[in-house]
């Protein structure tokens, strides 16, 4: 991509960015904008999904909002916002998923123990990114559960902290789809 092409990209709107990647991706060999089809469905189908979502939270079905909140990775190329609100998401509900796996203190202690060997311990680095912050909070207070009780009230409070920033994706994801609609006119 020449400077020019990427200082243009960078200047558009996530919603640009993703109309036009679409629509030159999609482009049929007799002309055709499949692109559109493309973003008509998009349009449509998204609120549903993310309802669906919703829905999952409310019920505390964290194992289905962790495999369905995989089918909006691909938004993560268009938006920061997009980006950061899909890892925080992702990465709760992952681990919430692991606790209600067997929601024990004893099987708390084995999910602290998987992560913090798989992230290879706790370092405090400088200038730790929001995402790192997030994570070891999570861990550090997960490491500090000594009862089934307290197990119980921290995950009820991590799956409110999962529908909060969630609420903000969702509502990212609106104003989204509302510049697409204007785009796509």
């Amino acid at each position: 991509m020449s400077e020019i092409s990427f200082t243009i990209a960078y200047h558009m709107t996530a919603a640009e960015r993703f109309l036009k990647y679409f629509n030159e991706e999609y482009r049929g060999s007799s002309g055709d904008n499949l692109g559109n089809e493309f973003i008509n469905e998009f349009i449509i189908q998204t609120p549903e999904a993310i309802d669906d979502l919703e829905n999952n939270l409310l019920k505390h079905e964290i194992n289905d909002f962790y495999i369905k909140i995989k089918n909006f990775k691909y938004l993560c190329e268009y938006s920061e916002e997009f980006n950061r609100y899909w890892l925080l998401l992702r990465a709760i509900s992952g681990g919430l998923k692991r606790l209600l796996d067997d929601p024990t203190q004893k099987h708390a202690t084995d999910v602290y123990i998987y992560y913090y060997n798989y992230y290879g311990g706790r370092r405090k680095l400088k200038d730790e990114n929001w995402f790192e912050g997030h994570r070891w909070e999570f861990l550090d207070r997960l490491a500090q559960i000594k009862t089934d009780e307290d197990l119980n009230e921290f995950i009820l409070e991590k799956i409110e902290t999962l529908s909060g920033y969630f609420q903000l994706y969702k509502k990212e994801l609106a104003f989204f789809i509302s510049e697409l609609k204007k785009l796509n006119r």
